[in-house]
């Protein structure tokens, strides 16, 4: 009966990814790998998705937002009824339905160098919106001698770089630690953020089966349909690669950001998680107020600036 039992389960596998199989010579290795994806938004849908439907073994989830209307437009992973929940948990309940083959792990979580060893995997997959959560990638990988892919989108442009341990890391070409531009306030089409996270799961299928892969950083523009390909050089005098880790000590965090939605901050505090669940009457690991989500040690603020946020974070937090 057993050995029954697992014929059936080998014939399912064998259907399931027989077309995959019939290009990809190792493609049963997959199964044995560990991917995090750090950003469940418009390019970690993407990617997430299509790592379960190719069978990665197990997919970390990590993402600290909750899923917005606005979202819709591009994060094709979410649909009208996951409006107001978090990310993370309801990615990994769509991809559950999709392949149960594979083991999910979703953490509701702002990654940081308290809680950066989630990412410990065989592949990093960047799928964030700021340079501060790279930088932090970028260090951690560069100490783990892990794999890991930056990819980024904005308006119908975007960028993927492997970054491999020993070769040019994220510090290497990027010295700048904020942003400016963001899909809050220039725009983004749905189109360079599918184009880019199926490139990036392309790229990253190819470093978990040890295949040649892209080494230069690619530029695509769909404005024009062009694909740039721009030669990336270590830098001698760059600190991470000289073992300054300034993110993975804590000396870069920002306890106050906006995130990339509409009018939606995030404040780190120490406050008695505890004691506001008593206050406001409520159980479990969220409270969520009116426009307030509140976690164990930061608090999500919808508000129309910083000033407000700080306003409600003082008012109904207490610190």
């Amino acid at each position: 009966m057993e050995d029954t039992f697992k014929k059936v389960i080998i014939k399912d596998l064998i259907m399931r990814y027989n077309r995959q199989a019939l290009y990809l010579e190792n493609d049963a290795l997959l199964r044995g790998k560990k991917v995090a994806i750090v950003g469940i938004g418009a390019l970690g849908s993407v990617a997430a998705e299509l790592l379960v439907r190719a069978g990665i073994g197990w997919i970390i989830l990590i993402d600290r937002d909750s899923v917005e209307l606005s979202n819709l437009q591009r994060q094709s992973l979410f649909d009208e009824n996951d409006v107001g929940k978090m990310k993370a948990i309801q990615a990994k309940e769509h991809l559950d339905k999709i392949n149960s083959d594979v083991t999910v792990e979703a953490f509701s979580e702002d990654l940081d160098y308290e809680n950066i060893d989630l990412i410990n995997a065989d592949l990093v997959l960047d799928c964030t919106d700021n340079l501060e959560t790279r930088h932090l990638i970028n260090e951690y990988c560069n100490k783990k001698k892990i794999k890991w892919i930056y990819s980024g989108a904005i308006q119908n442009r975007g960028f993927i770089f492997n970054v491999i341990p020993d070769n040019a890391c994220f510090n290497c070409i990027v010295k700048a630690k904020h942003g400016v531009e963001t899909c809050d306030t220039v725009g983004v089409l749905n189109s360079i953020t599918h184009t880019i996270g199926s490139l990036q799961v392309n790229e990253a299928v190819k470093l978990l089966l040890n295949k040649d892969y892209e080494k230069d950083l690619m530029h695509i523009n769909l404005e024009n349909n062009e694909i740039k390909k721009l030669k990336v050089n270590k830098d001698s005098e760059c600190e991470v690669c000289n073992g300054n880790y300034e993110y993975l000590s804590g000396k870069q965090e920002n306890k106050l950001i906006k995130l990339c939605g509409t009018g939606k901050y995030q404040i780190k505090g120490d406050f008695d998680f505890e004691g506001l669940k008593k206050r406001f009457g409520k159980e479990g690991d969220v409270i969520i107020l009116d426009n307030l989500t509140i976690f164990k040690n930061r608090v999500l603020v919808k508000a129309k600036d910083e000033a407000e946020a700080k306003s409600l974070y003082s008012k109904f937090i207490g610190a």
